[in-house]
């Protein structure tokens, strides 16, 4: 690789952050951007596209000034975003013309309940489950409810989109991984689908452009100069790429305030029971699959217990709880709903097992150990599928739980790499822009990334004793529910 360096910038919910990353795959200079908190009202998350972009031309100003003082160049740029985001902008000047409509927001849950019949087609045709968090619901909301959306010249996609069209100028794109996200793609035929665009009521509305994740997406001006967009993909997609997961078979776990497990699957599109079939990564000659499951309260879940239950006072604290608990307590945490491979929305959060002698330590250790049973029944629908996962690899804010990572090995009957690598989905967007540019490969990519902690599983029959009881736990609260 020439001397120089790629930009990586993630656009998450709350921040902006963003890294340089060097010819060995190091980092040489990281920042962020905090975002303002979003509006909310009741089930309505919504942010400012300008916001958004601001933070992200600061991030990007400040890498780039970093590195023009010391005199070394930028070679490209890559952007990861958060999926299923959405808004309407102007196709001429490329202003926002509605708020940015928060993955998490579920606005859209009547017009998918309407919709639930046809839950397997959609799934046949995009690979993902019929939920509210993707982005088709939200834009029928925006055209149906924001007078200046009917505008001729609004333009309807995802953050990533908008961002892309603001930092460039260029014609309006989506990527495969940001446009599968949207609900209206065939996962298949890699295009807007007609019969989709109809079942959610989207008809002639006008969409971006669809075009493989690393290419060239236009250039955007600095002080440095002009730098080139060579990449943009979904932030989730990002962090495996960051993490090396590039092979067929190479697993990865990502611990933050969801939680992801994902398979690569290489050039084949393995759908699979229950989890979501999902572009990795394409490129003009290079297409690649992942097979995803989700779930959605694991930060949140202690966070959760850190609010509304005073379980603890801060994060550092988990991990000595965890190792403390001396019940079979078990929890069932169903804050959000759950993800895959069970998708049931609305139900309860309930604990089993508690008893006069009871500490905060045994309910902190409960909540820990649900997402890492919510992860087995992810890893056993892999299995299923007839795919067997080489390694997992590890990252996010929870990783340095060291319980959970113990548990989770031990669970899943494998050992575990906990990745050293910081910030793994602004990685992944600068390892994308460098393929794209030519200067690594998949395969060095992965050899860059390779280092981290081991940890290794063993038998524990009390774990597999309190999974038992909460799949018992799960089962009974979806039927006291529905009484």
């Amino acid at each position: 690789m020439q001397q120089g360096c790629f930009i990586g910038i993630d656009q998450g919910s709350s921040a902006t952050k963003a890294v340089a990353v060097g010819a060995d795959g190091q980092v040489l200079f990281r920042t962020r951007r905090d975002l303002p908190p979003p509006f909310r009202d009741g089930v309505r998350i919504e942010q400012d596209g300008e916001d958004i972009l601001r933070s992200v031309t600061e991030c990007l100003q400040e890498s780039i000034e970093n590195f023009r003082s010391g005199g070394a160049a930028v070679l490209g740029l890559g952007l990861s975003c958060q999926r299923s985001s959405c808004l309407a902008w102007s196709a001429s000047t490329g202003a926002p013309i509605t708020p940015v409509i928060s993955w998490r927001d579920t606005r859209g849950s009547e017009l998918v309940e309407g919709l639930r019949d046809r839950e397997p087609e959609v799934r046949r045709l995009t690979g993902l489950p019929l939920t509210p968090y993707y982005s088709a619901s939200k834009l029928r909301w925006i055209r149906d409810s924001l007078p200046a959306a009917v505008r001729t010249d609004a333009v309807f996609g995802t953050l990533s989109s908008f961002l892309t069209r603001r930092l460039t100028g260029s014609p309006v794109s989506i990527d495969h991984t940001n446009a599968a996200r949207t609900q209206l793609m065939n996962i298949s035929t890699l295009a807007w689908d007609e019969d989709l665009l109809g079942l959610f009521g989207l008809t002639g509305i006008a969409l971006p452009a669809i075009v493989p994740s690393g290419r060239a997406f236009g250039t955007t001006a600095t002080s440095a100069g002009v730098v080139p967009l060579l990449a943009c993909l979904g932030d989730q997609q990002a962090a495996m790429l960051g993490l090396g997961v590039t092979e067929p078979g190479d697993g990865g776990i990502n611990l933050g305030t969801g939680a992801f497990l994902m398979v690569n699957t290489g050039s084949r599109l393995a759908p699979a029971k229950g989890l979501m079939a999902s572009v990795h990564y394409s490129r003009e000659r290079d297409l690649r699959y992942l097979l995803e499951g989700s779930v959605n309260a694991a930060g949140d879940g202690l966070e959760w217990a850190r609010l509304n239950l005073g379980l603890f006072k801060d994060f550092a604290e988990v991990d000595d709880l965890c190792w403390k608990a001396a019940s079979d307590t078990v929890a069932f945490i169903g804050l959000n709903g759950t993800g895959a491979p069970h998708w049931e929305r609305g139900i309860s959060s309930a604990f089993h097992g508690l008893g006069p002698e009871s500490s905060p330590a045994d309910l902190v250790r409960a909540i820990v150990e649900g997402v890492v049973f919510f992860l087995k029944d992810i890893a056993e629908e892999v299995r299923k599928s007839g795919i067997e996962p080489k390694n997992y690899v590890l990252a996010g804010g929870l990783a340095p739980i060291t319980y959970l990572t113990q548990v989770l090995a031990d669970i899943l009957g494998t050992d575990l790499r906990i990745s050293g690598v910081q910030e793994a989905s602004a990685m992944g967007a600068a390892f994308l822009a460098g393929m794209q540019h030519g200067s690594w490969t998949d395969g060095e990519i992965r050899d860059m990334t390779s280092a981290g902690e081991l940890v290794k599983g063993a038998p524990n029959p009390g774990l597999e004793r309190r999974y038992k009881r909460w799949m018992e736990l799960h089962r009974m609260t979806g039927e006291l529910d529905r009484l």
